[in-house]
């Protein structure tokens, strides 16, 4: 098992190439000012919803109800679950797929989680006759079953939080970037490497006002680690548009606004960007954020 390193680097920035469109539903939490601090766990995990036309007396605006009103009393009653994002279809895999990213202090606190969910709801429902009926009419929505997905490590000093809450849906890019080994990077140190992205992430990144939120993750107990690549991060970015998810410009402007002299701008974005694996990515996903499912 391996453990991320807490310094780390901001990602390249790309246009993002697209697939298909579809729209679900999905809520989003985990990029709201709240406690940061913590290298939480964060699992990400794949459930299914139903196709509405096999939904007998069912509508999209009773699931968000029905979603909504599940989020508004099992939040509050879960104090280990620290932060809770759910992402449903945009651009990226099957259009019933629903993507729920958690995070928790502990893989203890996960397992707590969900050992007490059923007595979680009876709190939440204390009445018998009206709990059974909520899940009737919310499990009418879901196929059964789950994929565990992912085990992340938040990190903790690259995360950007909102200004204030979107009135409207936003949209969720997760990308997947790779340090490079200092091994590879000429001269380079952890000294140099930390004080670089130190200087990105707080005079482009928090400046550049087209990314409303962001949150990063490294590597924890799942997923590849090496074979040539160097180090995953995922990004986990929150914009109001797709149009914004697109533009490289706004990233141009901070970028000159840091660094107004040309020939310095060049050299530090070089540098800058010597300690990438030559810009190797991985695009996760794009998807749909309902604002309104917040813990």
């Amino acid at each position: 098992m391996s453990k991320y390193q807490r310094r780390v680097l901001m990602s390249n920035h790309k246009k993002i190439k697209f697939i298909s469109v579809a729209i679900c539903f999905l809520s989003f939490s985990f990029l709201t000012a709240q406690d940061n601090e913590k290298n939480y766990v964060v699992t990400f995990t794949k459930n299914s919803l139903k196709p509405m036309a096999q939904i007998e007396d069912g509508s999209v605006v009773e699931r968000k109800e029905l979603s909504e009103e599940y989020a508004r009393k099992m939040n509050p009653l879960t104090p280990e679950l620290k932060m809770s994002m759910t992402l449903g279809h945009y651009w990226t895999g099957v259009s019933t797929d629903v993507i729920t990213i958690n995070a928790y202090e502990s893989i203890a606190d996960a397992d707590k989680v969900n050992e007490n969910e059923q007595k979680t709801r009876e709190r939440a429902w204390r009445r018998d006759d009206v709990r059974e009926e909520f899940f009737k009419n919310y499990s009418k929505y879901w196929v059964g079953g789950h994929a565990d997905l992912e085990i992340f490590r938040l990190i903790p000093d690259r995360t950007k939080t909102r200004k204030r809450k979107p009135k409207e849906n936003t949209v969720i890019t997760i990308t997947t970037h790779y340090l490079a080994p200092l091994s590879e990077v000429e001269g380079g140190s952890a000294e140099e490497r930390s004080e670089i992205l130190d200087k990105y992430f707080e005079d482009v990144v928090m400046k550049n006002d087209k990314l409303l939120s962001q949150i990063v993750l490294g590597h924890y107990w799942s997923g590849e680690l090496g074979y040539g690549k160097g180090w995953p991060i995922v990004y986990v970015r929150e914009w109001a548009s797709l149009a914004d998810a697109d533009n490289n410009e706004s990233w141009g402007k901070v970028q000159e606004q840091a660094w107004p002299e040309e020939v310095e701008r060049e050299a530090k974005l070089k540098r800058y960007f010597e300690y990438w694996s030559g810009n190797l990515h991985e695009d996760m996903g794009i998807y749909y954020n309902w604002v309104n499912l917040q813990k």
